[in-house]
């Protein structure tokens, strides 16, 4: 019986790889293509998650020369000597040398994925963690992780499947952090948009021309800059010489302007690329995305300069080798502006100057032990260890997990936290948590952000248009499905990616009233960028002329001329905020009704009041004709519009 506990104990800890014996292929996807699929417990909800072993129900026999067996079909039968006429070491060797057999079958398996000495090393040094853990009777890695959280701006709920009746689950999802500039400090918001500075920092890998146009199709003279970080793959290196080539021309046509103009020009040069020797190795689902971020931030805030030059402390952030910018932009180079940049900039200048933009789900994310694994990342592909405890306050580890968006739109105060964090700061305890973790890239900065001082500052939206796919194991067979994607103990728990928009997803795009978008893809859709941009330039063109008017206008009011021209010059277009499906039946009645999901936060569909409830009486007779007004529906009330399928057919 006991030796049958043991086998059952060892099985658990070096369960066989199901989904992980194949040789990955080469990866062939972008930066930005490899960060893509979520693997995160939210968006898995609906794939069956690996069931919890059950006890054996094979019996064992107590007779010394009987053979034990195991339900694992992997374990083979271990015939066992007369254990009472061997040494303690004798008998322990004796039972080691049968049960270390799906040690070496479990190792096998992953070295196929590595190839090298030093990553066969790794794999090898993290297993033992936890083969010994359970030898030596000691915790497991992270079993004892703790970080008290600083953020007291956003409450906490221990259960958010019944929460206060006072309390609303969708305003708590659409946090808004924009207070009146009456009611807050001068400086809290930048006086003039004109001066807004913005840096956008880029993560590439190929298509270089792709990455040029969306450079230029969001610079503004001496207001935006920009930072890129190219893979650290060989076969990037192509994209990595083009765009230093164009950087070098751009810089240098840049610095002779700002000499004509008596002004240096912060060094020259408005674009900088992370150096050669940092570039990063991006992989689908490894923590080499969130490093990619962390190397491009530095090289934004000129830390490759002061490690170069160990003996110079760094100022700060204001020190002479850092860009000047109010907020960083985090884009992949797949992404394209929908908005003109006016319209850009007047948004981001109508938050305060502290304000992050970043998309999280504030319910934590509570995965099971079996769906959160511990993963080592190198020779280009990521290897599942073992089990990793999930991080929840209620566990006592002090944070929560939070799924986020890995794209956002940030202060210069965050960025400069992250880039280059306090010691013994949350940034650099959970960093060393989450190399281990499968997709870190949608949880760690949401994470951060939610759990410091940061928190109070969080606008939960990143103004970014995504369309995802169908999961990789619906959509394919088995041996059609990417192996990069499907890494999890379970084969068919797999990640997606987000549909490349066409020509199909326009209408979709310009109702968004989203700043940007992703993911474009010049060679499978070349077009699309165009009409994109014939948009872009009319609205341009429109605020252009509506700023002129709106000077000539307080001019005249100023001389006390009579004024009789009117803003705006055209009825501004659908700003795209979703669609009511109201009840045709109740249109006339006192409290219309229109199709919503359920206040208590489940995926019921109901019939509900569409507005609140001193609205009504206001509302004009055809008032479901046209628009009405977002803040005067209830909760749970308004659609999105998107296409009927992820492919723009129906089927």
């Amino acid at each position: 019986d006991k030796l049958e506990i043991i086998e059952e104990e060892i099985e658990e800890t070096v369960e066989m790889e199901d989904s992980d014996s194949s040789d990955d292929s080469e990866d062939d996807s972008s930066d930005d293509d490899d960060d893509d699929s979520s693997d995160d417990d939210d968006e898995t909800s609906s794939v069956e998650a690996p069931k919890s072993k059950k006890k054996s129900s094979t019996k064992t026999t107590k007779t010394s020369n009987k053979s034990t067996t195991s339900s694992k079909k992997s374990t083979n039968e271990l015939p066992l000597p007369d254990l009472s006429t061997l040494s303690p070491h004798e008998a322990s060797q004796t039972i080691l040398n049968g049960i270390t057999t799906n040690l070496h079958d479990r190792m096998s398996t992953m070295f196929t994925k590595a190839k090298t000495h030093e990553c066969r090393a790794k794999i090898a040094e993290h297993f033992s963690l936890f083969i010994n853990g359970l030898a030596m009777e000691t915790k497991f890695p992270f079993q004892d992780w703790y970080y008290p959280s600083t953020c007291t701006a956003i409450p906490y709920y221990e259960n958010w499947d019944n929460l206060p009746p006072e309390v609303n689950a969708h305003e708590l999802h659409h946090r808004v952090y924009q207070p009146s500039r009456e009611s807050v400090p001068e400086g809290t918001y930048i006086d003039n948009v004109e001066d807004l500075e913005l840096v956008y920092v880029i993560l590439t890998h190929d298509q270089p021309e792709a990455t040029i146009r969306l450079i230029e199709s969001v610079y503004v003279e001496n207001r935006t800059k920009f930072v890129v970080h190219v893979d650290g793959k060989e076969k990037a290196d192509e994209t990595f010489d083009r765009l230093v080539e164009y950087a070098k021309e751009k810089n240098e046509d840049w610095k002779q302007q700002q000499q004509q103009q008596k002004d240096d020009g912060e060094g020259g040069e408005y674009i900088r690329l992370v150096p050669n020797e940092n570039r990063v190795r991006v992989n689908w689902g490894g923590f080499s995305m969130v490093n990619a971020t962390l190397v491009a931030m530095k090289t934004l805030f000129g830390l490759d300069y002061y490690a170069d030059h160990p003996e110079e402390e760094v100022p700060g952030p204001d020190n002479p080798h850092a860009f000047s910018f109010h907020k960083m932009v985090h884009l992949a180079s797949t992404t394209y502006p929908l908005a003109s940049n006016t319209e850009i900039r007047d948004t981001l200048a109508s938050y305060p100057l502290d304000a992050n933009f970043m998309h999280i789900l504030l319910q934590p994310n509570d995965p099971t032990p079996q769906v959160w694994n511990y993963f080592v990342e190198c020779d280009d592909a990521i290897h599942r260890i073992y089990r990793l405890p999930p991080l929840t306050i209620d566990k006592g580890h002090g944070i929560d997990i939070h799924t986020s968006s890995q794209w956002f739109i940030i202060s210069r105060e965050f960025a400069w936290y992250v880039a280059n964090p306090p010691k013994n700061s949350l940034v650099d305890y959970l960093r060393d948590y989450m190399e281990h973790v499968v997709v870190a890239d949608e949880s760690f900065f949401g994470t951060i952000l939610r759990n410091t001082h940061f928190c109070s500052t969080l606008h939960n939206d990143n103004f970014l248009h995504i369309q995802f796919g169908s999961w990789e194991n619906e959509s394919k067979t088995k041996s059609e499905r990417d192996p990069r994607k499907c890494v999890m103990r379970n084969p068919d728990h797999c990640g997606r990616s987000p549909v490349t928009m066409t020509l199909d997803y326009l209408p979709v795009l310009e109702l968004s009233g989203d700043l940007f978008a992703r993911k474009f893809d010049d060679v499978v859709e070349p077009l699309v960028k165009d009409y994109i941009d014939r948009r872009r330039e009319k609205e341009e063109e429109r605020f252009l002329r509506e700023e002129a008017l709106a000077k000539d206008i307080e001019a005249n009011k100023t001389a006390g001329l009579e004024v009789t021209e009117k803003l705006p010059l055209e009825s501004w277009e659908f700003e795209g905020e979703g669609v009511m499906l109201v009840a045709k039946e109740t249109v006339f009645d006192e409290v219309p009704l229109c199709l919503g999901l359920s206040r208590d936060g489940a995926n019921r569909v109901r019939l509900l009041p569409c507005f609140k409830k001193d609205v009504p009486p206001t509302l004009s007779p055809d008032w479901y004709t046209g628009a009405v007004i977002i803040e005067e529906l209830e909760h749970f009330n308004r659609w999105d519009i998107g296409p009927c399928s992820s492919d723009g057919e129906l089927h």
